[in-house]
Protein backbone atom coordinates (compact mmCIF):
# COMPACT_ATOMS: atom_id res chain seq x y z
CA UNK A 1 0.00 0.00 0.00
CA UNK A 2 1.40 3.48 -1.05
CA UNK A 3 2.58 5.68 1.79
CA UNK A 4 -0.50 8.13 1.17
CA UNK A 5 -3.42 7.26 2.93
CA UNK A 6 -5.70 6.12 -0.49
CA UNK A 7 -8.73 7.11 2.16
CA UNK A 8 -7.93 10.34 3.32
CA UNK A 9 -10.31 12.02 0.19
CA UNK A 10 -13.35 9.57 0.89
CA UNK A 11 -16.30 11.46 1.71
CA UNK A 12 -17.67 8.11 3.78
CA UNK A 13 -17.56 9.07 7.43
CA UNK A 14 -19.29 7.33 10.15
CA UNK A 15 -20.45 4.33 7.79
CA UNK A 16 -20.04 0.74 7.24
CA UNK A 17 -16.77 -0.35 5.94
CA UNK A 18 -16.56 -3.96 4.40
CA UNK A 19 -14.25 -6.06 2.79
CA UNK A 20 -14.56 -7.94 -0.40
CA UNK A 21 -12.03 -10.14 -2.31
CA UNK A 22 -14.26 -11.36 -5.12
CA UNK A 23 -15.29 -14.66 -3.06
CA UNK A 24 -18.78 -16.19 -2.33
CA UNK A 25 -18.11 -15.99 1.27
CA UNK A 26 -16.88 -11.99 0.54
CA UNK A 27 -20.17 -11.22 -1.35
CA UNK A 28 -22.17 -12.44 1.23
CA UNK A 29 -20.83 -10.69 3.66
CA UNK A 30 -20.99 -7.11 1.60
CA UNK A 31 -24.76 -7.85 1.29
CA UNK A 32 -24.70 -7.87 5.00
CA UNK A 33 -22.94 -4.91 5.11
CA UNK A 34 -25.61 -3.34 2.92
CA UNK A 35 -28.52 -4.69 4.53
CA UNK A 36 -27.14 -3.21 7.90
CA UNK A 37 -26.01 0.39 6.68
CA UNK A 38 -29.33 0.87 5.26
CA UNK A 39 -30.84 0.01 8.79
CA UNK A 40 -28.22 2.68 10.42
CA UNK A 41 -28.89 4.67 7.90
CA UNK A 42 -25.56 4.78 6.87
CA UNK A 43 -23.31 4.64 3.86
CA UNK A 44 -21.36 1.70 2.73
CA UNK A 45 -17.41 1.96 1.54
CA UNK A 46 -16.49 -1.60 -0.15
CA UNK A 47 -12.42 -2.07 0.36
CA UNK A 48 -11.16 -4.19 -2.40
CA UNK A 49 -7.47 -4.79 -1.19
CA UNK A 50 -5.58 -6.91 -4.00
CA UNK A 51 -2.07 -8.50 -3.33
CA UNK A 52 -0.29 -7.39 -6.25
CA UNK A 53 3.79 -8.58 -7.19
CA UNK A 54 5.05 -5.60 -4.58
CA UNK A 55 2.76 -6.12 -2.21
CA UNK A 56 2.95 -9.86 -2.09
CA UNK A 57 3.24 -11.76 1.33
CA UNK A 58 6.32 -13.08 -0.02
CA UNK A 59 7.51 -9.98 -1.52
CA UNK A 60 8.59 -9.17 -4.94
CA UNK A 61 8.72 -12.51 -7.05
CA UNK A 62 11.16 -13.58 -9.18
CA UNK A 63 11.81 -16.83 -11.46
CA UNK A 64 15.22 -18.36 -12.32
CA UNK A 65 16.99 -16.51 -15.63
CA UNK A 66 14.19 -13.06 -15.44
CA UNK A 67 16.96 -11.04 -14.75
CA UNK A 68 17.20 -7.77 -12.77
CA UNK A 69 14.98 -5.89 -15.42
CA UNK A 70 11.76 -8.21 -15.44
CA UNK A 71 8.95 -6.43 -14.76
CA UNK A 72 5.44 -7.56 -13.27
CA UNK A 73 2.42 -6.01 -15.26
CA UNK A 74 0.15 -5.57 -11.97
CA UNK A 75 -2.54 -3.82 -14.47
CA UNK A 76 -4.84 -7.16 -15.32
CA UNK A 77 -5.19 -8.14 -11.59
CA UNK A 78 -5.99 -4.52 -10.71
CA UNK A 79 -8.38 -4.33 -13.53
CA UNK A 80 -10.26 -7.84 -12.96
CA UNK A 81 -10.17 -6.22 -8.67
CA UNK A 82 -11.69 -3.29 -10.43
CA UNK A 83 -14.69 -4.85 -12.05
CA UNK A 84 -15.54 -7.31 -9.50
CA UNK A 85 -15.66 -4.61 -6.80
CA UNK A 86 -17.38 -2.02 -9.00
CA UNK A 87 -20.12 -5.40 -9.72
CA UNK A 88 -20.39 -5.82 -5.82
CA UNK A 89 -21.54 -1.96 -5.56
CA UNK A 90 -23.84 -2.25 -7.40
CA UNK A 91 -25.49 -5.31 -6.39
CA UNK A 92 -25.76 -3.68 -2.95
CA UNK A 93 -27.27 -0.48 -4.39
CA UNK A 94 -29.98 -2.93 -5.91
CA UNK A 95 -30.34 -4.82 -2.62
CA UNK A 96 -30.69 -1.50 -0.97
CA UNK A 97 -31.86 1.29 -3.37
CA UNK A 98 -30.88 4.55 -2.01
CA UNK A 99 -27.87 3.59 -0.32
CA UNK A 100 -24.82 5.11 -0.70
CA UNK A 101 -22.00 3.12 -1.75
CA UNK A 102 -18.30 3.58 -2.77
CA UNK A 103 -15.86 1.01 -3.70
CA UNK A 104 -12.28 1.15 -3.99
CA UNK A 105 -9.31 -1.17 -4.84
CA UNK A 106 -5.81 -0.48 -3.03
CA UNK A 107 -2.83 -2.43 -3.28
CA UNK A 108 -1.97 -3.98 -0.13
CA UNK A 109 -3.20 -6.95 2.44
CA UNK A 110 -6.51 -7.02 3.86
CA UNK A 111 -6.19 -6.38 7.63
CA UNK A 112 -4.35 -2.99 7.37
CA UNK A 113 -5.95 -1.79 4.46
CA UNK A 114 -9.50 -2.45 6.38
CA UNK A 115 -8.21 -0.85 9.55
CA UNK A 116 -6.97 2.09 7.86
CA UNK A 117 -10.54 2.61 5.91
CA UNK A 118 -11.83 1.75 8.90
CA UNK A 119 -10.23 4.14 11.05
CA UNK A 120 -9.59 6.89 8.24
CA UNK A 121 -13.43 7.23 7.81
CA UNK A 122 -14.34 6.54 11.69
CA UNK A 123 -16.33 3.59 10.61
CA UNK A 124 -19.11 2.76 12.92
CA UNK A 125 -18.58 -1.22 11.70
CA UNK A 126 -16.52 -3.37 9.89
CA UNK A 127 -17.41 -6.06 8.16
CA UNK A 128 -15.70 -9.84 6.55
CA UNK A 129 -17.04 -12.64 5.14
CA UNK A 130 -16.29 -16.05 7.33
CA UNK A 131 -16.08 -19.37 5.55
CA UNK A 132 -17.71 -22.12 6.62
CA UNK A 133 -16.79 -24.62 9.63
CA UNK A 134 -14.17 -26.81 9.02
CA UNK A 135 -10.23 -27.98 10.03
CA UNK A 136 -8.92 -25.36 7.48
CA UNK A 137 -11.30 -22.79 8.10
CA UNK A 138 -10.67 -23.04 11.81
CA UNK A 139 -6.64 -22.84 11.04
CA UNK A 140 -6.90 -19.53 8.93
CA UNK A 141 -9.64 -17.87 10.84
CA UNK A 142 -6.85 -15.65 12.07
CA UNK A 143 -5.38 -14.44 8.77
CA UNK A 144 -8.23 -11.48 8.47
CA UNK A 145 -10.59 -11.36 11.15
CA UNK A 146 -8.55 -12.47 13.85
CA UNK A 147 -6.03 -9.84 13.03
CA UNK A 148 -9.31 -6.78 12.80
CA UNK A 149 -10.70 -8.06 16.17
CA UNK A 150 -6.89 -8.25 17.63
CA UNK A 151 -6.69 -3.79 16.54
CA UNK A 152 -9.53 -2.52 14.93
CA UNK A 153 -11.35 0.65 17.28
CA UNK A 154 -14.87 -0.26 16.33
CA UNK A 155 -16.80 -3.66 16.54
CA UNK A 156 -15.62 -6.45 13.70
CA UNK A 157 -18.91 -8.22 12.30
CA UNK A 158 -17.38 -11.78 10.88
CA UNK A 159 -20.50 -12.87 8.74
CA UNK A 160 -21.06 -16.68 8.13
CA UNK A 161 -21.26 -18.42 4.94
CA UNK A 162 -23.57 -21.08 5.74
CA UNK A 163 -27.13 -20.36 5.75
CA UNK A 164 -28.29 -17.49 8.12
CA UNK A 165 -31.12 -17.35 10.16
CA UNK A 166 -32.48 -13.75 9.77
CA UNK A 167 -35.43 -14.28 12.22
CA UNK A 168 -33.57 -15.49 14.83
CA UNK A 169 -32.55 -13.92 17.99
CA UNK A 170 -29.52 -12.09 18.79
CA UNK A 171 -27.23 -13.96 21.06
CA UNK A 172 -24.94 -11.82 23.39
CA UNK A 173 -22.40 -13.23 26.06
CA UNK A 174 -22.96 -11.56 29.45
CA UNK A 175 -21.20 -12.47 32.59
CA UNK A 176 -22.28 -10.07 35.42
CA UNK A 177 -19.09 -7.88 34.88
CA UNK A 178 -19.67 -4.14 33.60
CA UNK A 179 -17.09 -4.90 30.65
CA UNK A 180 -19.95 -6.92 29.13
CA UNK A 181 -22.19 -4.14 29.11
CA UNK A 182 -21.30 -2.79 25.77
CA UNK A 183 -22.11 -6.36 24.49
CA UNK A 184 -25.35 -6.44 26.34
CA UNK A 185 -26.22 -2.44 24.59
CA UNK A 186 -24.68 -3.05 21.14
CA UNK A 187 -26.39 -6.41 20.96
CA UNK A 188 -29.79 -5.00 22.24
CA UNK A 189 -30.06 -1.71 19.67
CA UNK A 190 -28.97 -4.41 17.17
CA UNK A 191 -31.87 -6.66 18.17
CA UNK A 192 -34.42 -3.47 18.32
CA UNK A 193 -33.32 -2.11 15.46
CA UNK A 194 -33.92 -5.58 13.66
CA UNK A 195 -37.20 -6.05 15.50
CA UNK A 196 -36.03 -9.55 16.53
CA UNK A 197 -35.54 -11.63 20.34
CA UNK A 198 -32.61 -10.36 22.51
CA UNK A 199 -30.94 -12.79 23.97
CA UNK A 200 -28.68 -12.57 27.15
CA UNK A 201 -26.82 -15.69 27.47
CA UNK A 202 -24.69 -16.65 30.97
CA UNK A 203 -23.08 -19.72 31.56
CA UNK A 204 -19.54 -21.34 29.92
CA UNK A 205 -18.83 -21.14 26.22
CA UNK A 206 -20.03 -23.87 24.85
CA UNK A 207 -23.48 -22.83 25.91
CA UNK A 208 -22.95 -19.46 24.21
CA UNK A 209 -22.34 -21.61 20.90
CA UNK A 210 -25.11 -24.06 21.07
CA UNK A 211 -27.58 -20.75 21.32
CA UNK A 212 -25.70 -19.61 17.62
CA UNK A 213 -27.09 -22.78 16.16
CA UNK A 214 -30.29 -20.58 15.74
CA UNK A 215 -29.29 -17.20 16.09
CA UNK A 216 -28.87 -14.25 13.43
CA UNK A 217 -25.77 -13.33 15.15
CA UNK A 218 -23.53 -13.64 18.26
CA UNK A 219 -22.09 -10.73 19.89
CA UNK A 220 -19.08 -11.23 22.35
CA UNK A 221 -16.90 -8.57 23.61
CA UNK A 222 -13.07 -8.51 23.26
CA UNK A 223 -10.66 -8.51 25.92
CA UNK A 224 -8.60 -5.49 25.29
CA UNK A 225 -5.43 -5.09 22.79
CA UNK A 226 -1.96 -4.79 23.42
CA UNK A 227 0.82 -7.61 22.36
CA UNK A 228 -0.35 -9.67 25.85
CA UNK A 229 -3.74 -9.76 24.90
CA UNK A 230 -2.26 -11.27 20.82
CA UNK A 231 -0.96 -13.61 22.39
CA UNK A 232 -3.35 -15.13 24.46
CA UNK A 233 -6.55 -14.07 22.03
CA UNK A 234 -9.28 -14.17 24.26
CA UNK A 235 -11.01 -17.68 24.20
CA UNK A 236 -14.66 -16.10 23.90
CA UNK A 237 -13.89 -13.90 21.03
CA UNK A 238 -11.45 -16.96 19.39
CA UNK A 239 -13.99 -19.74 19.89
CA UNK A 240 -16.96 -17.54 18.70
CA UNK A 241 -15.06 -16.92 15.41
CA UNK A 242 -13.99 -20.18 14.78
CA UNK A 243 -16.84 -22.35 15.86
CA UNK A 244 -20.16 -20.15 16.28
CA UNK A 245 -23.02 -21.38 13.66
CA UNK A 246 -23.88 -18.14 12.56
CA UNK A 247 -22.25 -14.28 12.19
CA UNK A 248 -20.20 -13.14 14.54
CA UNK A 249 -19.91 -9.59 16.29
CA UNK A 250 -16.75 -8.85 18.38
CA UNK A 251 -16.84 -5.10 20.44
CA UNK A 252 -13.79 -3.65 21.08
CA UNK A 253 -12.86 -2.76 24.78
CA UNK A 254 -13.19 0.67 24.03
CA UNK A 255 -16.52 1.89 24.28
CA UNK A 256 -18.23 2.00 20.79
CA UNK A 257 -21.55 3.56 18.74
CA UNK A 258 -24.19 0.97 18.74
Amino acid sequence: MSAANPFAESGHRGGVVAGFDGSDCARGAILWAAAEAAHRRRSLLLVHAQLTAITSAWGTVAAPGWGAAAVFDDTPLLRQAEEQVRAAAEECRQLEPGLDVEARVVAGRAAPTLLEAARTVDAELLVVGMSGLGVLPRTLIGCTATDLVNQADQPVVAVHGGPAHRSGPVVVGVDGTAETMSALQFASTYADRHACELRPVHDDVDTLLAHSEEAQLLVVRDRGHGVVHRAVFGSVSRAALSRALCSVAVLPSAPVSV
